[in-house]
């Protein structure tokens, strides 16, 4: 293969990356309109209230001696 071909190979490589990347980033900025859209029809004391309460239970969970001792054997195990 000659330089002169490899460096066509390498600038097409870079031209079909650049246009994946301007890809991407166009689905990800609809994507993120699309949830602002959503989020925006639901209120704020209603996201707030759905936190509280998942933080709540979650809290509660935890607090259990059988969830505790699990997530902490999970978490052991996963180190080896």
């Amino acid at each position: 293969m000659s330089l002169r071909q490899l460096n066509k190979q390498i600038a097409q490589c870079r031209h079909d990356a650049e246009k994946q990347r301007r890809s991407a980033l166009m689905l990800l900025g609809q994507q993120q309109k699309q949830v602002n859209q959503h989020l925006g029809n639901v209120p704020l004391p209603v996201i707030l209230g759905l936190a509280f309460a998942a933080g709540f239970i979650l809290e509660k969970i935890w607090q259990l001696p059988r969830t505790s001792q699990m997530i902490q054997l999970a978490l052991s195990l996963r180190t080896f």
